[in-house]
């Protein structure tokens, strides 16, 4: 699948397996579900030169119920066609109804605010 997950924060708490206020980190599994559910949605043009060495950082607005509502580059969106056109399509599949919502509990959707979405086509055939 492509490596398209969100890249979260650490966890200002190491003990008790989460904080109250809606910030426990991520667990990998989780991470890795986010990044098939979002891989699913999520398609580059594979003929185009040197993808592999292209990587765009999102960030994303949700609402309540974890769908994706808006979505931002982390680092400004990029100038070069190649770049842009990454950036596009991830940020469409973050965007897609077929995508939506995010399958992560609730109770960490603060988490997925405060991340940072990493795509990265190498090794994505569609």
């Amino acid at each position: 699948p492509p490596n398209g997950r969100p890249n979260p924060p650490p966890s200002a708490s190491s003990a008790g397996g989460g904080a109250p206020t809606g910030t426990a980190a991520l667990t990998a599994g989780e991470i890795r579900g986010l990044a098939e559910q979002i891989g699913e949605c999520w398609n580059v043009d594979a003929g185009a030169p040197n993808l592999s060495d292209i990587v765009v950082e999102l960030r994303v607005q949700l609402d309540g119920q974890g769908n994706v509502r808006n979505v931002v580059a982390a680092n400004g969106a990029p100038a070069d066609a190649r770049s842009r056109a990454v950036y596009e399509s991830a940020r469409r599949a973050l965007l897609s109804p077929q995508c939506n919502p995010l399958k992560v509990p609730a109770a960490k959707l603060p988490t997925l605010m405060a991340s940072t979405f990493r795509f990265n086509p190498r090794g994505l055939v569609r």
